[in-house]
């Protein structure tokens, strides 16, 4: 079996350290939306029982 050769290895770093910052970048630029999307996800877990609640007491979903 053949060891890389030191050039080829630094290309290799290389290429995952540009996928870092092409994955971190994607990241930083759909932050917005993520933070969104992570709220609502809370509140519905969090909310759920309340609403649950409302449903026994006789109110409509949409209102509870």
């Amino acid at each position: 079996m053949k060891a890389t050769q030191p050039d080829k290895a630094g290309l290799h770093i290389l290429l995952k350290l540009a996928c870092l910052v092409v994955i971190l970048a994607g990241i930083h630029a759909a932050a917005d939306i993520i933070v969104q999307l992570l709220l609502a996800l809370f509140f519905a877990i969090v909310l759920n029982p309340l609403v649950t609640w409302f449903i026994r007491r006789g109110i409509k979903r949409p209102v509870a």
